[in-house]
């Protein structure tokens, strides 16, 4: 059954229309390593917005002066402290060593020994550990640096 010409909705008197779009989608990406992009893409930065790449190499010139300063600080305080370390174990020492010859004098020999044996073998203990990881760091940075040797089974 169909509606008479006087009884249509207006759903149907609108024709239908149906509308097709077709939608693409293009995307794109650039990698790069470093501080700065590649002169290109500086170029088109600066095509952009005028003097965008002058900004973009101080910036990162600035960045890196920040990092040296960063890892400048962080080595002479690391140097600062060990230094500062070694005076403070050297005094505790000597103050051991002179407690045991206080102790030997006064009459107290085993004790004057035992305190004095216990310094020296802190002392040594020190410089034999302190020897062995100066030796390993040394160890470790030179495989680091040195490029990998490729062994080769040759009869």
């Amino acid at each position: 059954m169909q509606p008479s010409a006087d009884n249509q909705s207006p759903v149907s008197e609108t024709p239908k229309k149906l509308i097709s779009q077709r939608t693409e989608t293009h995307i794109q990406q650039q990698v790069y390593r470093g501080p700065l992009p590649s002169p290109a893409i500086l170029k088109e930065f600066d095509s952009v917005v005028p003097g965008c790449a002058e900004r973009i190499i101080r910036m990162a010139e600035k960045q890196s002066d920040h990092r040296q300063f960063l890892e400048k600080t962080v080595i002479v305080g690391d140097s600062k402290r060990a230094n500062h370390g070694l005076w403070v174990g050297g005094v505790i020492a000597v103050l051991f060593l002179v407690g045991a010859v206080f102790l030997i004098h006064e009459g107290h020999d085993w004790a004057g020994v035992a305190l004095g044996s216990v310094d020296l073998v802190g002392i040594i203990s020190a410089f034999i550990y302190g020897t062995r990881s100066r030796k390993a760091e040394r160890l470790e940075k030179a495989e680091t640096m040195s490029p990998a040797q490729e062994h080769s089974d040759v009869d």
